[in-house]
């Protein structure tokens, strides 16, 4: 069985778990044993982002006993299970139907084409269930092959919630009235003076004061109005003080709760995004399109420090370093029929010049992220973004203008992470 590690993975296994895990774990024995910890690499196969189980070893010098070699193998399958949270996933060897249940006369509800992956419900007799555009499906064993996903850890730079510090210590708040039915603005606090407006369910006015037990004081058209209590409730808005400290994805459907009372604002969709400003033993507060809430750690994943982020929607491909954007630009994405997959990939090929003989057409770039689909330049379309991509988009690629293709190649490197999402 194969492992798969993001190459970034790797990279905090050595830097920071093995350098000082794995010392600590040893410190009571004799110093020729500590010493062993010191010159120990993790051998990754080829350029990609897969480690065979046999090689995530530590090599050591020849007057290392078997003993020792075995030890450090069995504490870094040790840190790995307490320190990284994995799920099983199926991954196609060949193309292969995705089916409503587990026979091979039922219904196709798509096609999983070779490399690419869906994560495993259970495993069952001759058949995989697995979780398939939010629905359960089937695939038969014999064209999958079963691996290990590993999931990388929440970034602990993101500042942790005091609680005996308020709200506004992390965010700016904006305070409206919002009308739950129709209300009259007043230009006094009583029924008896003349009507200024009226608002609709829903319509807001910014917030002067909480005036008394029956009216809000609000402000209107540079004035001051009143509003009855009974049809109308405080809303508060949020903006943030500091920049995002991360960036996550969610993992599965999940709830936004509101700031203030923890009720449900929405639902947010698998594989949408937002931004971190601090965080609780559970919780994230975020923005998610302008939206400030909370949501749960356990439905939420970081993406590191640099990533790539595609939305199918917008046709809209953006590029990460150290969480900041560098590159926003119009793409085409895979048309209806052949769609550009959603889910989080990483880059596992880095090639120039790259000629696919199926298509008879050659690529300046291209960025390989899902076992056969790539972000590459696509000289011959004379737009990008828009509705275009429904008809005549691509087989499954990401298109990207040829200028901004260059500057893409050159700041995404091999295992960095590719979100794809409506």
């Amino acid at each position: 069985m194969k492992i798969k590690m993001p190459r970034r993975l790797v990279s905090l296994i050595l830097a920071g778990t093995l350098s000082t895990g794995l010392a600590c774990a040893k410190k009571s024995n004799d110093s020729q044993k500590d010493n062993i910890y010191s010159n120990k690499t993790v051998e990754i196969v080829e350029d990609t982002v897969e480690l065979n189980q046999d090689d995530l070893v530590l090599h050591h010098s020849n007057d290392e006993s078997k003993e020792e070699q075995e030890y450090i193998n069995s504490e870094i399958e040790q840190i790995i299970e307490d320190e990284l949270k994995m799920s099983y996933y199926v991954t196609a060897t060949e193309n292969v139907n995705i089916r409503a249940n587990a026979n091979k006369k039922s219904e196709k509800l798509g096609m999983l084409f070779k490399g690419q992956s869906l994560k495993l419900l259970s495993d069952l007799d001759g058949w995989a269930k697995v979780e398939y555009d939010g629905e359960i499906a089937y695939i038969n064993k014999e064209y999958i092959e079963i691996v290990k996903s590993y999931e990388f850890p929440t970034n602990n730079q993101i500042p942790v919630i005091d609680s005996n510090k308020e709200l506004d210590y992390y965010l700016d708040s904006v305070s409206f009235i919002e009308a739950t039915a129709k209300v009259n603005v007043r230009c006094e606090s009583n029924t008896n003076c003349d009507v200024l407006d009226q608002l609709s369910k829903g319509e807001r006015l910014p917030l002067i004061s909480d005036y008394n037990d029956e009216w809000y004081e609000v402000e209107y058209n540079g004035g001051v109005g009143y509003v009855f209590k009974e049809y109308s409730k405080i809303i508060n808005n949020y903006k943030n003080k500091n920049q995002a400290s991360d960036i996550v994805f969610m993992i599965s459907e999940t709830p936004l709760y509101n700031i203030d009372s923890f009720e449900i604002i929405k639902n947010i969709s698998k594989n949408e995004i937002a931004e971190v400003y601090a965080q609780t033993d559970d919780y994230y507060l975020v923005s998610v399109n302008g939206t400030f809430g909370y949501v749960s750690k356990k439905h939420s994943q970081s993406l590191g420090d640099n990533y790539v982020i595609i939305d199918i929607s917008s046709q809209n491909l953006k590029v990460y370093v150290d969480d900041k954007v560098i590159i926003d630009t119009p793409i085409v994405t895979g048309k209806d029929s052949t769609p550009t997959y959603c889910g989080v990939f990483d880059v596992y090929k880095k090639e120039e010049n790259v000629y696919w003989p199926e298509f008879n057409v050659t690529v300046r770039y291209g960025l390989a992220f899902n076992r056969g689909e790539w972000m590459h330049d696509a000289s011959w379309r004379k737009s990008f973004g828009g509705k275009e991509y429904h008809k005549n988009g691509s087989h499954g690629c990401v298109n990207i203008p040829l200028d901004v293709m260059d500057d893409v190649f050159e700041n995404v490197e091999i295992g960095t992470p590719v979100l794809v999402k409506r």
